[in-house]
């Protein structure tokens, strides 16, 4: 059995459709009419293959295919359908319409499954729409983790909070009823474009990720005091001069820590910004991503963070501050999300079976999947990127035949993951 490439191609085009931007990428961010108008096309879909369709109270999709087994655990598989403002066709779609060909084919061909099989779709990953660490959010509300503290706090660009924004939508989120016992899910499989180059650089056609990488984030900021460029370098307060001590400081105490662990400042904003003035200001960005989970409990990365700021500032006469930008009830950083091996081995059968190209790779932002590895088996599987890998944009472009093929490995493990031994 393989997936047909002219049908995933419809399904992406057709979803591409439904934008608050037309001509200007592809915008249809969570609990939006462009979201609603998606849904409606996609569940029309699932009708047509006679699933057990239905929604929980935070907006996830389900399509149900029974098994032979009752009462017994679901290998579930799909992505997102949101998108960022002006974003790509690719992001997440890939994923949920891939699962979506995967069912049909299965229907089609009479396919006898053991596990019962679900079709899930999400529609808020991303973080943009409510500001950054509030994105996955099905996948969070589907394990717990999510909070009434978020949902009455974040807002989006239209100032509604994500609850007024889902209210509006039509749903009324309950934290209790939206949970999933993680013993009723066998599996989670989630098909992604790599937004990345390695893929398409490599000419390999299928990636199968071994874990992705966690994440910190924080804002650190210097106050100083603005002087014209002629002032003292004994009376100066030069915020830029303390961020970049710290700066230096911040890269030294990370490379020391080994290769579990990597980290920057990435991002600075000086006022003035000028060759005139001494700068009264600068904010700057961390991003810490780790590779194992005992680096995040061995070290404390926002002591470490705070002594530094302190040591600069102190040094440089000026004033600091710390700001975490991290997940409501989550650790920063979080570990690694670590994928189950045994099917990253199965995935690599699989490719040799059909002739596609493969290789382990686990580079990549976050995914639901990401949330997913700390309750069950959980893995993903990458399709190359095109244009140098960018997305979140309209440049974004992954070829319709290279996610068929990443399709057709999609179909292959959940063939052997619903079977009964």
């Amino acid at each position: 059995m393989q997936t047909r490439t002219e049908r995933i191609q419809k399904d992406i085009e057709t979803l591409a459709t439904f934008t608050a931007t037309p001509g200007k990428g592809v915008t249809r961010s969570s609990y939006s009419k462009e979201d609603k108008l998606a849904k409606r096309y996609l569940v029309g879909e699932m009708e047509k293959l006679g699933l057990k369709i239905y929604e929980d109270s935070f907006g996830t999709l389900f399509g149900r295919k029974e098994g032979t087994l009752k009462d017994a655990p679901v290998v579930m598989f799909g992505s997102h359908y949101d998108s960022v403002v002006n974003g790509g066709a690719f992001d997440g779609v890939a994923g949920t319409v891939s699962a979506l060909e995967v069912m049909r084919v299965l229907v089609e061909n009479g396919h006898v499954n053991d596990y019962p099989l679900e079709l899930i779709i999400m529609n808020a990953e991303e973080g943009e729409t409510f500001g950054p660490s509030t994105g996955v959010t099905n996948s969070r509300a589907m394990m717990g983790t999510m909070t009434q503290e978020e949902l009455d706090t974040v807002k989006n660009r239209f100032g509604q909070t994500k609850a007024e924004a889902m209210a509006a939508y039509g749903l009324t989120p309950d934290l209790k009823s939206a949970v999933r016992d993680p013993a009723t899910i066998k599996n989670f499989i989630e098909l992604h474009i790599e937004q990345g180059p390695v893929l398409d650089r490599e000419r390999i056609e299928v990636g199968l990720i071994q874990y992705l990488a966690g994440i910190g984030r924080y804002k650190i900021r210097f106050y100083g005091k603005t002087a014209d460029s002629t002032a003292p370098m004994t009376e100066r307060k030069d915020a830029l001069v303390a961020a970049s001590g710290f700066i230096t400081a911040f890269d030294e105490k990370i490379r020391a820590l080994g290769p579990e662990v990597t980290g920057m400042v990435g991002r600075l904003d000086i006022t003035p910004n000028s060759n005139q003035f001494v700068p009264e200001y600068v904010e700057g960005k961390i991003e810490i991503r780790t590779f194992t989970k005992e680096i995040v409990e061995k070290v404390d990365f926002k002591g470490m963070i705070l002594g530094l700021l302190e040591e600069a500032g102190g040094r440089y006469g000026v004033d600091t501050e710390l700001e975490e930008i991290k997940r409501i009830g989550y650790p920063n950083p979080t570990g690694p999300s670590i994928m189950a091996a045994e099917n990253v081995e199965r995935m690599e059968r699989i490719c040799d079976t059909l002739g596609y190209s493969h290789m382990r790779i686990n580079n990549g932002t976050g995914h639901d999947s990401m949330i997913m590895t700390d309750f069950v088996d959980t893995n993903m599987l990458y399709v190359p990127s095109r244009n140098g890998g960018v997305s979140h944009c309209p440049e974004e472009w992954t070829d319709y035949e290279s996610i068929k093929k990443g399709a057709d490995v999609l179909l292959h493990l959940v063939m052997e993951l619903g079977k009964d031994g």
